[in-house]
Formats: structure tokens, C-alpha cells, sequence
């Protein structure tokens, strides 16, 4: 089906990735860094900021599943390091 009727959304999925099991790892890079914000492709006070929102309840499909490719790129560079 290339049109449903209804959308499929896997927010509360998402959401509780990243605050749960994507929180040890986003506190990890903010206190010890990440070559992401070394080569200034991740802000580090734009991710606290979205932690904080996260903590708060207010999570944003539109913005916040985008941490998950923060994490991806985070855990690749790692391993090539």
C-alpha cells in the first residue's frame, strides 16, 4: 500500500529511545565530548538544550528524531577511532 489511510508514526517508539537508552549515551558525550563537536558538526549546547527538552516531556517528532542520527554518527566515528 503505497498510500495508507493512516500514517504510521513510531514517535512514542522514538521517544522513549531517547529517553531512556540514548540518555547515558547523550550525558556521556556532553561531559566527555564528541568528535562531532570537535569538527562542529553537532552543537554541544544545542544538544544539552534538546536533552533538557526531553527531561521535560516535550518531545518534538519533527526535531527530536533527529538525535538518532547524532547517536549514529557518534557511535561511528567512534569506531573508526
Amino acid at each position: 500500500m503505497t498510500h495508507p489511510a493512516e500514517r504510521e508514526s513510531f514517535a512514542e517508539v522514538v521517544q522513549h529511545s531517547l529517553t531512556t537508552h540514548a540518555r547515558p549515551l547523550f550525558d556521556r558525550m556532553l561531559k566527555e565530548g564528541s568528535v562531532l563537536f570537535d569538527d562542529e558538526l553537532v552543537a554541544p549546547d544545542g544538544l544539552r538544550q534538546a536533552v533538557q527538552r526531553l527531561d521535560a516531556g516535550m518531545y518534538r517528532e519533527n526535531g527530536d528524531a533527529q538525535l538518532l542520527q547524532v547517536i549514529d554518527l557518534h557511535l561511528a566515528a567512534q569506531a573508526f577511532l
